[in-house]
């Protein structure tokens, strides 16, 4: 059997990278994107330059990467840029650009491999506290637009029942930039790890956890 190819957003970030050498290591074609910084060179992954700041260079990076592309069979959605801003300060445009990082790529991308590609299965990366309410001092517009994600998820869980579509939030990386109060901070490869047994379930429609021993549905 001809290995799976998985395509990995946001692969050159913390959980990115740890993401790409699971897969990697367990046997997919890992397609990696970029934006500014290339992963390093590895055996069966590809590294894919690619801006999704705007709609217009996101479709540039499908147009480029089309013939690749048209491979994958999963897709990991882990781009989504953090941008801090006191919330007093917060305007319309800013909680509009939050929403064009987290959700207008994801969303054109996997449009486009469920037109072109063998597309089976699909997770949105969401952030830890997603789906609980808190207030939020600098991150608010990102907090946001990766609440969004789980409703993005089921819906198209529901349109496209026979393609899996579920969202993971991770618990606070060793190494992130932004750490959620009061939180006990996990390796990237640990994370990784428990991401790869998520996209072997078959249920649709879940938001799963970060917890020991299995992922929680939520």
């Amino acid at each position: 059997m001809m290995p799976e190819t998985i395509l990995i957003t946001g692969a050159s970030g913390l959980l990115g990278r740890a993401l790409v050498d699971r897969f990697a290591g367990a046997g997919f074609e890992v397609l990696g994107q970029y934006h500014r910084r290339r992963g390093a060179a590895k055996e069966n992954v590809q590294w894919l330059a690619g801006d999704f700041s705007t709609p217009e260079s996101t479709a540039a990076f499908l147009k480029v990467h089309a013939g690749k592309l048209n491979d994958c069979s999963q897709v990991i959605h882990n781009y989504g840029p953090i941008v801090q801003k006191d919330t007093q300060t917060v305007t319309g445009a800013d909680l509009l650009a939050a929403y064009q990082a987290q959700l207008q790529p994801a969303l054109d991308i996997t449009r486009f491999l469920l037109q072109a590609a063998p597309l089976r299965s699909g997770l949105f990366i969401a952030f830890e506290d997603c789906g609980r309410v808190r207030a939020y001092r600098r991150i608010l517009g990102y907090a946001m637009a990766k609440n969004a994600l789980p409703l993005l998820s089921r819906s198209l869980a529901a349109v496209h029942p026979e393609v899996r579509f579920n969202v993971f939030s991770p618990p606070t990386l060793k190494g992130a930039a932004v750490a959620s109060p009061g939180a006990t901070a996990i390796a990237p490869e640990k994370v990784a790890a428990r991401i790869f047994q998520v996209m072997k379930y078959r249920r649709s429609g879940c938001h799963y956890r970060f917890a020991a021993g299995h992922g929680k549905q939520g």
